[in-house]
Protein backbone atom coordinates (compact mmCIF):
# COMPACT_ATOMS: atom_id res chain seq x y z
CA UNK A 1 0.00 0.00 0.00
CA UNK A 2 2.99 2.34 0.71
CA UNK A 3 4.31 1.37 -2.50
CA UNK A 4 1.43 2.67 -4.45
CA UNK A 5 1.18 5.98 -2.62
CA UNK A 6 4.34 6.81 -3.65
CA UNK A 7 4.39 5.94 -6.85
CA UNK A 8 1.30 7.86 -7.31
CA UNK A 9 2.81 10.79 -5.21
CA UNK A 10 5.54 10.12 -7.80
CA UNK A 11 3.19 10.58 -10.87
CA UNK A 12 1.72 13.02 -10.06
CA UNK A 13 4.77 15.29 -9.13
CA UNK A 14 6.76 14.23 -11.88
CA UNK A 15 6.38 14.38 -15.87
CA UNK A 16 4.57 10.91 -17.39
CA UNK A 17 7.45 9.12 -18.09
CA UNK A 18 8.65 6.26 -16.34
CA UNK A 19 10.56 7.95 -13.41
CA UNK A 20 8.01 6.89 -11.04
CA UNK A 21 9.08 4.00 -11.32
CA UNK A 22 12.91 4.10 -11.33
CA UNK A 23 11.61 6.69 -8.09
CA UNK A 24 9.53 3.73 -7.02
CA UNK A 25 12.41 1.09 -7.53
CA UNK A 26 15.05 3.60 -5.73
CA UNK A 27 12.60 4.17 -3.03
CA UNK A 28 11.97 0.53 -2.33
CA UNK A 29 15.64 -0.65 -2.38
CA UNK A 30 16.28 2.29 0.03
CA UNK A 31 13.61 1.27 1.94
CA UNK A 32 14.65 -2.39 2.33
CA UNK A 33 18.32 -1.21 3.24
CA UNK A 34 17.09 0.92 5.74
CA UNK A 35 14.82 -2.36 6.70
CA UNK A 36 17.68 -4.15 6.71
CA UNK A 37 20.32 -2.03 8.53
CA UNK A 38 17.25 -1.26 11.13
CA UNK A 39 17.27 -5.06 11.81
CA UNK A 40 20.81 -5.99 11.95
CA UNK A 41 21.72 -3.11 14.49
CA UNK A 42 17.97 -4.38 16.14
CA UNK A 43 19.90 -7.75 16.24
CA UNK A 44 23.26 -6.32 17.04
CA UNK A 45 21.00 -4.56 20.18
CA UNK A 46 19.55 -7.95 21.22
CA UNK A 47 23.07 -9.94 20.73
CA UNK A 48 24.54 -7.80 22.71
CA UNK A 49 21.68 -7.88 25.38
CA UNK A 50 21.84 -11.90 25.26
CA UNK A 51 25.32 -12.13 25.89
CA UNK A 52 25.62 -9.68 28.99
CA UNK A 53 22.41 -11.77 30.20
CA UNK A 54 24.47 -15.00 29.76
CA UNK A 55 27.60 -13.04 31.91
CA UNK A 56 25.15 -12.24 34.36
CA UNK A 57 24.02 -15.42 34.53
CA UNK A 58 27.47 -17.02 34.18
CA UNK A 59 28.70 -14.27 36.92
CA UNK A 60 25.72 -15.59 38.75
CA UNK A 61 26.53 -19.47 38.56
CA UNK A 62 30.44 -18.61 38.98
CA UNK A 63 29.37 -16.82 42.56
CA UNK A 64 26.72 -19.76 43.29
CA UNK A 65 29.81 -22.24 42.37
CA UNK A 66 32.32 -20.38 44.73
CA UNK A 67 30.02 -20.22 47.32
CA UNK A 68 29.21 -23.75 47.41
CA UNK A 69 33.38 -24.41 47.43
CA UNK A 70 33.78 -22.21 50.07
CA UNK A 71 30.82 -23.26 52.50
CA UNK A 72 32.94 -26.29 53.13
CA UNK A 73 36.55 -24.95 53.64
CA UNK A 74 35.43 -22.14 56.14
CA UNK A 75 33.31 -25.47 58.01
CA UNK A 76 37.00 -27.25 57.40
CA UNK A 77 38.78 -23.84 58.92
CA UNK A 78 36.44 -23.35 61.28
CA UNK A 79 36.91 -27.03 63.11
CA UNK A 80 40.81 -26.75 62.60
CA UNK A 81 40.93 -23.20 64.61
CA UNK A 82 38.48 -24.86 67.15
CA UNK A 83 40.53 -27.80 67.18
CA UNK A 84 43.43 -25.85 67.78
CA UNK A 85 41.77 -24.21 70.84
CA UNK A 86 40.67 -27.03 72.20
CA UNK A 87 43.88 -28.72 72.23
CA UNK A 88 45.64 -25.83 73.53
CA UNK A 89 43.56 -26.14 76.38
CA UNK A 90 43.75 -29.80 76.59
CA UNK A 91 47.44 -29.73 76.21
CA UNK A 92 47.38 -26.60 79.42
CA UNK A 93 45.40 -28.78 81.88
CA UNK A 94 47.95 -32.27 81.44
CA UNK A 95 50.82 -29.76 81.20
CA UNK A 96 49.77 -28.18 84.68
CA UNK A 97 48.57 -32.22 85.89
CA UNK A 98 52.34 -33.27 84.96
CA UNK A 99 54.49 -30.68 86.51
CA UNK A 100 52.69 -30.79 89.86
CA UNK A 101 52.93 -34.82 89.82
CA UNK A 102 56.35 -34.08 89.43
CA UNK A 103 57.29 -31.40 91.79
CA UNK A 104 55.59 -33.46 94.35
CA UNK A 105 58.41 -36.44 93.54
CA UNK A 106 61.34 -33.52 93.49
CA UNK A 107 59.95 -33.12 96.93
CA UNK A 108 60.57 -36.62 97.92
CA UNK A 109 63.55 -37.36 96.25
CA UNK A 110 64.86 -33.55 98.73
CA UNK A 111 63.52 -35.17 101.78
CA UNK A 112 65.21 -38.26 101.30
CA UNK A 113 68.69 -36.08 100.15
CA UNK A 114 68.40 -34.25 102.88
CA UNK A 115 68.14 -37.32 105.81
CA UNK A 116 71.40 -39.35 103.63
CA UNK A 117 73.08 -35.55 104.40
CA UNK A 118 71.68 -36.12 108.11
CA UNK A 119 73.55 -39.56 108.21
CA UNK A 120 76.57 -39.40 105.75
CA UNK A 121 76.98 -35.33 106.19
CA UNK A 122 77.10 -35.48 102.53
CA UNK A 123 74.47 -35.38 99.43
CA UNK A 124 74.44 -38.30 97.32
CA UNK A 125 75.46 -37.64 93.63
CA UNK A 126 73.56 -40.86 92.49
CA UNK A 127 70.68 -43.28 92.92
CA UNK A 128 71.92 -45.99 93.78
CA UNK A 129 74.09 -44.74 97.19
CA UNK A 130 70.59 -43.19 97.80
CA UNK A 131 67.78 -45.86 97.39
CA UNK A 132 70.20 -48.34 98.95
CA UNK A 133 70.34 -45.95 102.01
CA UNK A 134 66.72 -45.96 101.98
CA UNK A 135 66.23 -49.37 101.65
CA UNK A 136 68.59 -50.48 104.36
CA UNK A 137 70.44 -47.77 106.31
CA UNK A 138 68.95 -46.44 108.88
CA UNK A 139 68.36 -43.12 110.62
CA UNK A 140 69.60 -42.02 114.39
CA UNK A 141 67.02 -40.24 116.62
CA UNK A 142 68.31 -38.82 119.57
CA UNK A 143 66.12 -38.33 122.58
CA UNK A 144 66.00 -35.52 125.19
CA UNK A 145 64.93 -35.99 128.83
CA UNK A 146 64.97 -32.42 130.63
CA UNK A 147 66.11 -28.86 129.75
CA UNK A 148 69.82 -27.29 129.54
CA UNK A 149 69.31 -24.90 132.50
CA UNK A 150 69.27 -20.84 132.12
CA UNK A 151 72.11 -20.72 134.98
CA UNK A 152 75.57 -19.67 134.62
CA UNK A 153 78.79 -20.96 135.14
CA UNK A 154 81.97 -18.95 135.68
CA UNK A 155 79.66 -16.17 133.83
CA UNK A 156 78.77 -18.70 130.64
CA UNK A 157 75.66 -20.24 129.78
CA UNK A 158 75.76 -24.04 130.03
CA UNK A 159 75.95 -25.72 126.92
CA UNK A 160 74.13 -28.78 126.28
CA UNK A 161 77.48 -30.73 126.38
CA UNK A 162 78.16 -29.66 130.32
CA UNK A 163 74.78 -30.00 130.98
CA UNK A 164 74.84 -33.85 129.88
CA UNK A 165 77.72 -33.93 131.72
CA UNK A 166 76.57 -32.96 134.86
CA UNK A 167 73.77 -35.28 134.44
CA UNK A 168 71.26 -32.31 134.25
CA UNK A 169 69.51 -33.69 130.85
CA UNK A 170 69.90 -36.89 128.96
CA UNK A 171 69.86 -38.00 125.88
CA UNK A 172 68.91 -41.79 124.40
CA UNK A 173 69.86 -42.29 121.11
CA UNK A 174 68.07 -45.37 119.03
CA UNK A 175 68.00 -46.08 115.25
CA UNK A 176 65.06 -46.43 113.34
CA UNK A 177 64.84 -47.86 109.79
CA UNK A 178 65.04 -45.37 107.21
CA UNK A 179 62.21 -46.33 105.17
CA UNK A 180 59.93 -46.23 108.06
CA UNK A 181 61.76 -42.57 109.21
CA UNK A 182 62.08 -41.08 106.56
CA UNK A 183 58.37 -41.55 104.96
CA UNK A 184 56.42 -41.84 107.94
CA UNK A 185 52.79 -41.59 108.54
CA UNK A 186 53.16 -37.76 109.44
CA UNK A 187 54.93 -37.02 106.26
CA UNK A 188 52.39 -38.66 103.98
CA UNK A 189 50.04 -36.44 105.10
CA UNK A 190 51.75 -33.40 104.12
CA UNK A 191 51.99 -34.73 100.32
CA UNK A 192 49.68 -34.05 97.44
CA UNK A 193 48.22 -37.56 97.36
CA UNK A 194 46.73 -36.57 94.28
CA UNK A 195 49.89 -38.58 93.31
CA UNK A 196 50.44 -41.66 95.66
CA UNK A 197 53.89 -42.13 96.92
CA UNK A 198 54.93 -45.12 95.24
CA UNK A 199 59.22 -45.72 96.47
CA UNK A 200 59.93 -48.73 93.65
CA UNK A 201 59.14 -45.89 91.70
CA UNK A 202 60.51 -42.82 93.61
CA UNK A 203 63.16 -41.61 91.02
CA UNK A 204 61.79 -42.21 87.83
CA UNK A 205 59.97 -39.51 85.74
CA UNK A 206 56.34 -40.27 85.43
CA UNK A 207 55.41 -41.19 81.97
CA UNK A 208 59.06 -42.05 80.72
CA UNK A 209 61.41 -45.07 81.35
CA UNK A 210 64.22 -42.67 83.07
CA UNK A 211 65.60 -41.51 85.99
CA UNK A 212 65.79 -38.11 87.24
CA UNK A 213 68.93 -36.77 86.27
CA UNK A 214 71.02 -36.17 89.77
CA UNK A 215 74.36 -34.94 91.01
CA UNK A 216 75.92 -33.11 94.27
CA UNK A 217 79.02 -31.57 95.08
CA UNK A 218 80.58 -29.20 97.34
CA UNK A 219 81.22 -25.23 96.31
CA UNK A 220 82.82 -22.41 97.69
CA UNK A 221 80.85 -19.55 99.37
CA UNK A 222 82.21 -16.73 100.92
CA UNK A 223 85.10 -18.60 101.59
CA UNK A 224 82.84 -21.29 103.24
CA UNK A 225 82.12 -24.80 101.33
CA UNK A 226 78.39 -25.68 101.18
CA UNK A 227 77.02 -29.09 100.15
CA UNK A 228 74.70 -28.86 97.67
CA UNK A 229 72.91 -30.87 95.35
CA UNK A 230 70.60 -31.14 92.45
CA UNK A 231 67.93 -33.36 91.00
CA UNK A 232 66.05 -32.41 87.83
CA UNK A 233 64.20 -33.68 84.87
CA UNK A 234 63.78 -31.27 81.37
CA UNK A 235 60.22 -30.44 80.44
CA UNK A 236 60.58 -32.63 77.28
CA UNK A 237 60.55 -35.41 79.79
CA UNK A 238 58.24 -34.24 81.96
CA UNK A 239 56.04 -33.62 79.11
CA UNK A 240 56.64 -36.91 77.30
CA UNK A 241 54.02 -38.44 74.82
CA UNK A 242 51.91 -34.80 74.69
CA UNK A 243 52.41 -32.52 71.69
CA UNK A 244 54.40 -30.22 73.94
CA UNK A 245 56.34 -28.54 70.48
CA UNK A 246 55.66 -24.67 70.04
CA UNK A 247 54.00 -24.24 73.55
CA UNK A 248 55.35 -21.80 75.67
CA UNK A 249 57.89 -24.51 77.79
CA UNK A 250 61.49 -24.61 76.74
CA UNK A 251 61.49 -28.01 76.55
CA UNK A 252 65.64 -28.10 76.34
CA UNK A 253 65.20 -26.04 80.11
CA UNK A 254 64.86 -28.10 83.67
CA UNK A 255 61.90 -28.69 86.24
CA UNK A 256 64.32 -29.33 89.07
CA UNK A 257 65.33 -29.21 93.13
CA UNK A 258 68.09 -27.77 94.67
CA UNK A 259 71.20 -25.96 92.81
CA UNK A 260 74.45 -26.87 91.67
CA UNK A 261 75.70 -23.10 92.23
CA UNK A 262 73.78 -21.71 95.09
CA UNK A 263 73.28 -22.88 98.72
CA UNK A 264 69.78 -23.73 97.65
CA UNK A 265 67.14 -26.47 98.67
CA UNK A 266 64.03 -24.49 96.79
CA UNK A 267 62.43 -26.02 93.79
CA UNK A 268 62.33 -23.65 90.98
CA UNK A 269 58.33 -24.29 90.65
CA UNK A 270 58.08 -21.00 92.45
CA UNK A 271 58.21 -22.01 96.47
Amino acid sequence: GAAIIIHLLGYATVSSTFQPLILKINFDKNLNINTFYTKKQQFKILSSKIVNLHQLNNNKMNAKKITLILIPINIILAFFVYDSISSEVEFNKLAKERIAENVQKLKDLRTLQIAYKRENEVFADNFTSLIDFLENDSTTIIKSVGETPDSLINGQQISDAQALEMGLISRDTFYVSAKESIFNETYLKTRNNQYPFDINSITEIPYTNKQYNIDANVIEKGKVSVQVFEISATFKDVFNGLDAENKKYDLNSFLKVGSMTEASLNGNWGE
